[in-house]
């Protein structure tokens, strides 16, 4: 056979005939110095692809024991699911670990099931995240992350390749089940520990630096704003202690309007807050930066306290938070998060 040459012919051409067709070299090759024989190479090789190789019955035995082990590897590392759970929507997405000292966001494949939501790392079979559906108490998308509100107060943060399409999926699969589920929840912010005013089980949602009209002294003094899950409160940075504090159950709403703060201070913006106090009604001014941001996310906290559903029962509409609390007065109906509370202190 005689070679040709073809200047037509580009790389990906040969590329192209190299791994269909094949291509064998037989080779004897002799390195000599000065007309004396030093080294001797005797050369055999086959270069094709391994669909070719495998047609041909080169490196079949290979071949089959590779894909063998992929098989089961690839078993191994699917995601094991509990008895009577069935898979609802999976894709690649991350939660962000603050666990200790390594702080950063671990990527691995999403999982959404009938009863749970996980993140596993299938390369080392290892779950690093996961949460019964039973458990989500809320949940909000903001600038492309997925955030959740747990039992106890404890948060979650995610990504995923189809964020809306996962929060939806989500609340579906809640609703299948029948519990309830706040979809605008005031969501921390702010993540920060170690404030000595905060009791147990208290978390901030938001924070900012605030004016606040002290009653005592009648002059406007800057601080800390602070809205936790439990109340609003202002810390005054000069002494170092709370200054006012109001549970948000107190709260009966808030707005902002433009006044004077005193001479020097004009057309500031003021948000004011209106609370019971016992028997009286009051108002809290504070100003600053955001004041709408401080409105909405009181209107929130109260638009949900006032709530209505209906129970998944017997479907008779109560107040959200008293269902989630105390159960349905009509049928008796009580939420897994409450049972599960009543099981913990029963142990």
């Amino acid at each position: 056979m005689e070679p040709t040459r073809d200047a037509q012919v580009t790389l990906v051409d040969l590329l192209d005939r190299v791994l269909d067709k094949g291509l064998v070299i037989n080779a004897d090759i002799i390195i000599s110095v000065a007309g004396i024989p030093l080294i001797g190479v005797n050369l055999r090789a086959a270069l094709a692809g391994m669909e070719t190789m495998v047609k041909y019955g080169v490196m079949k035995a290979w071949d089959e024991k590779i894909r063998a082990w992929e098989g089961s590897d690839k078993i191994k590392k699917e995601i094991s699911l509990l008895q009577g759970e069935d898979i609802k929507l999976k894709m690649l997405g991350s939660f962000f670990y603050s666990q200790g000292i390594y702080v950063s966001w671990r990527y691995g494949q999403m999982c959404l099931t009938d009863k749970r939501l996980l993140l596993m790392n299938q390369e080392f079979n290892e779950v690093i995240f996961q949460t019964s559906l039973s458990e989500i108490r809320g949940l909000i998308v903001q600038e492309g992350m997925l955030h959740l509100i747990l039992e106890d107060e404890k948060r979650a943060r995610l990504r995923a390749v189809e964020i809306e399409k996962l929060a939806e999926s989500i609340k579906e699969a809640i609703r299948l089940n029948g519990w309830v589920i706040d979809e605008n929840p005031v969501f921390p912010e702010y993540e920060e520990d170690g404030l000595d005013f905060l009791t147990e089980g208290e978390n901030i949602t938001h924070r900012g630096k605030s004016w606040h009209m002290i009653s005592s002294s009648g002059t406007w003094t800057p601080g800390q704003l602070y809205i936790t899950n439990k109340r609003l409160c202002w810390w005054y940075d000069f002494e170092k202690r709370l200054v006012f504090e109001i549970p948000t159950k107190e709260i009966l709403g808030a707005a902002v309007e433009v006044k004077n703060l005193n001479r020097a201070l004009k057309n500031k913006r003021v948000f004011d807050v209106i609370y019971n106090e016992g028997s009286e009604r009051k108002v809290a001014s504070f100003s600053g930066e955001g004041m709408y941001e401080w409105e909405r996310a009181l209107a929130r906290i109260i638009s949900f306290r006032e709530r209505i559903e209906a129970c998944p029962q017997c479907r008779k509409t109560e107040n959200v938070l008293e269902l989630l609390e105390k159960g349905c007065t009509n049928c008796g109906w009580v939420s897994p998060r409450l049972k599960k509370k009543r099981v913990q202190v029963a142990i």
